[in-house]
């Protein structure tokens, strides 16, 4: 598969980085810094106002899905807390084992990534507007839980790496910089910088 590499989106976000960082919500800074911090000091499974604002910022509160899921995956989200390297693969099998309202199972490897990213921000996000940045292929066409694991994976790894390179590229901070101007006196990691940024600019590319 040929995604866009690490040289493919430093010269796309240097071709206009402002207009791309401009147009990022000041909602999505303010909602990642408040789960993350919550976070620390919260038990997410009994805290309903920290569920509601991460249901709706995240989109769980998916129609598809059941009580039962939200409830499951709160819990699981819990159980992260004591693990340095979540295993996003065994996560994402214990969504899939959870039937939605048509008593189906449900591949949410999106979910499983906004739950690893919200404990710990060195995990990327994986969304539509990730999806169009790097131009992955979908997976709607594969059938199973293990193809689709496989291309997801892939291409999450693709993400992890192509930004490890991105955060070394002294060519970007200019975009970095502007970031910091745009949004004074928000203290929040680089990486979680380059993945509001690269977001955004697959947010543009509609």
């Amino acid at each position: 598969m040929k995604y866009r590499t690490a040289n493919d989106l430093k010269d796309l976000l240097l071709e206009d980085y402002e207009k791309v960082v401009n147009r990022i919500p000041l909602e999505k800074l303010d909602v990642y810094l408040y789960l993350h911090t919550v976070f620390q000091d919260t038990y997410v499974p009994d805290d309903t106002l920290y569920q509601f604002i991460f249901r709706h910022f995240f989109r769980l509160d998916n129609p598809s899905l059941t009580k039962e899921f939200e409830e499951y995956y709160f819990k699981l989200m819990e159980e992260q807390r004591g693990y340095d390297r979540p295993n996003i693969v065994q996560i994402t099998k214990s969504l899939y084992e959870i039937k939605n309202h048509k008593g189906n199972p449900t591949m949410q490897f999106p979910l499983a990534t906004s739950m690893l990213h919200t404990v710990n921000p060195s995990f990327p996000t994986y969304d539509g507007d990730i999806v169009k940045a790097f131009d992955f292929s979908s997976t709607y066409h594969l059938s199973g839980f293990d193809k689709k694991m496989k291309r997801y994976i892939e291409q999450y790894q693709h993400t992890f790496k192509t930004y490890e390179e991105l955060l070394q590229e002294e060519a970007l901070e200019p975009v970095f910089n502007h970031f910091d101007e745009r949004f004074p006196g928000y203290d929040l990691p680089k990486i979680k910088k380059l993945d509001l940024i690269v977001s955004q600019f697959g947010n543009n590319l509609q």
